[in-house]
């Protein structure tokens, strides 16, 4: 019978090492497990569970390492984890039943679905992996970081087959100095790998997906084109690249270009469901509605037949029934959007955007408290959702003529969730549709410098000091809110208001 080995790398995963390797003993015949410099127990606990345990200095290479771990192997059939990675015990029986079956002669490897979870409901990415691989001496990894066999696999003429194993991964949710921590290492290697690789498709390819996380939108544009003009179109991470060039154009607000770029790239890609989610995005964002419902309906017709390499299954799933729900309400079918954002949350009960949408089309229709409050009561109960049925409270409280009740739930709600932007933008805007002017204004400026220019808080500023009387504020409010949203119907008509306002002196 084959045998089955695991391979591993790690430093001070002391907090999750155990959970990583009870999740798979049972399925593996063997465990290398290679240390890159452990102050902690890892190496310990992962000796306690049965692995062979190797040593290798970190040279910011994690193929360097992982190539350890093979090198050691014995196993006809190797395994790869992460240590924030688990295997579910169905995926544990697949694994074993795949490696002990039989396999073609140019199948060297297998790949697996990795599920890269989120820190809230309905957060995910799905990324197909090869994970399994034959113990052959010329399949080894390569690149520094974002490691891979696939280039092995291709010179030997193999092929990879799918599997249905699932490994999840829990790394994926890091904040703070965590975050940034990682995304600092990932540049200096990635640097590395690009002085070693000049015009490396792969290696700036991964250079643009860094600076995309990090929200530096401008410079991981040059990167990613950079890799598409020298990669081959079969290239994996192609239809990718296209999606994250698409996605930073429309975060820097360049929709025209973004239109045009997913545009270019559905050409060569249909089927691509993470290109024709952005577009839809964008013609919703261009007011092209009756286009936008169409296209979020043929990726939702279609969901299914494509194969991904790395895509947010909500794309093909409750995202996407939430962002046509979105478009029906612009074209005022409040029903349709109503129970479309319901179906989305049949696949996703606790995805705290829709449940919020959800009741946000409530309130703009016929008032129903007793039910809009139930479901406000399941919002709070949800994973960042607290803060938001306080702010969606206040203004079904305002919607009931309770003022006063709306006003002490925003003030208090702001004390408890000082960071909240929905408590604040509840709050300004009940101050702006019930407050005085003064406190509505000061309301309106505090958002503003807290949250920074916002289209619809301009307007409403520049509104308020239009009733106030203060007509050159009012202007330059409004003609601030235009550069941000300048074919606005109401804020047009505001700003024909306030000249003639000052026309009459």
């Amino acid at each position: 019978m084959p045998r089955l080995s695991l391979c591993m790398i790690g430093r001070d995963n002391e907090p999750i090492i155990r959970r990583c390797l009870e999740s798979v003993v049972p399925w593996v015949d063997e465990i290398i497990f290679v240390d890159t410099g452990s102050v902690d127990r890892t190496a310990e606990i992962a000796a306690e569970l049965g692995a062979c345990i190797y040593h290798f200095p970190w040279c910011d290479d994690f193929s360097a390492a992982r190539n350890v771990s093979v090198e050691h192997a014995t196993g006809d059939w190797l395994f790869w984890m992460d240590t924030d990675d688990t295997l579910p015990a169905e995926s544990g029986q697949r694994l074993r039943a795949l490696a002990d079956g039989s396999h073609a002669p140019q199948t060297l490897a297998y790949s697996a679905q990795v599920q890269c979870l989120g820190r809230f409901d309905g957060e995910m990415t799905v990324v197909d992996h090869v994970k399994l691989f034959r113990n052959l001496p010329d399949l080894r990894f390569e690149f520094r970081i974002h490691e891979q066999l696939l280039p092995s696999i291709r010179r030997l003429g193999g092929e990879v087959e799918r599997s249905d194993i699932v490994v999840l991964h829990h790394g994926s949710n890091l904040a703070g100095a965590e975050k940034q921590g990682k995304y600092d290492r990932d540049l200096r290697i990635l640097m590395k790998e690009l002085e070693e690789r000049p015009d490396h498709p792969f290696a700036l390819f991964n250079l643009g997906m860094t600076y995309s996380d990090m929200g530096e939108h401008e410079v991981a544009l040059g990167y990613l084109r950079r890799s598409l003009g020298v990669s081959n179109p079969s290239d994996s991470q192609v239809g990718k690249a296209q999606a994250l060039l698409v996605g930073c154009l429309c975060s820097l607000g360049q929709w025209d270009e973004a239109l045009t770029e997913c545009e270019r790239a559905l050409d060569y890609r249909p089927q691509d469901p993470e290109l024709g989610f952005r577009r839809g995005i964008i013609l919703h964002e261009l007011r092209r509605l009756d286009e936008a419902e169409q296209q979020y309906l043929q990726v939702l017709h279609a969901r299914g037949e494509a194969k991904f390499s790395s895509i947010d299954p909500g794309v093909v799933g409750h995202k996407l029934l939430h962002n046509l729900a979105l478009v029906e309400r612009d074209l005022g079918r409040w029903d349709v959007a109503e129970a479309v954002l319901r179906d989305s949350l049949v696949e996703t009960p606790a995805y705290v955007p829709t449940r919020r949408a959800l009741i946000e089309t409530m309130l703009s229709t016929t008032l129903r408290p007793a039910t809009i409050e139930r479901e406000i009561e399941r919002l709070a109960g949800h994973d960042g959702g607290a803060d938001e049925a306080i702010a969606l409270l206040v203004q079904l409280r305002a919607l009931q003529g309770l003022v006063d009740e709306a006003r002490d739930l925003a003030e208090s709600g702001v004390a408890e969730h000082p960071d909240s932007k929905a408590v604040r933008e509840a709050r300004t805007r009940l101050l702006f549709e019930c407050g005085p002017p003064e406190d509505a204004e000061q309301a309106l400026l505090g958002t503003l410098e807290q949250d920074g220019p916002s289209a619809a808080a301009l307007h409403n500023l520049s509104a308020i000091q239009l009733r106030m009387g203060k007509l050159n504020h009012a202007l330059k409010a409004c003609e601030a809110s235009l550069v941000l949203r300048p074919d606005a119907a109401q804020t047009l008509q505001l700003h024909e208001e306030i000249n003639r306002a000052m026309q009459l002196g």
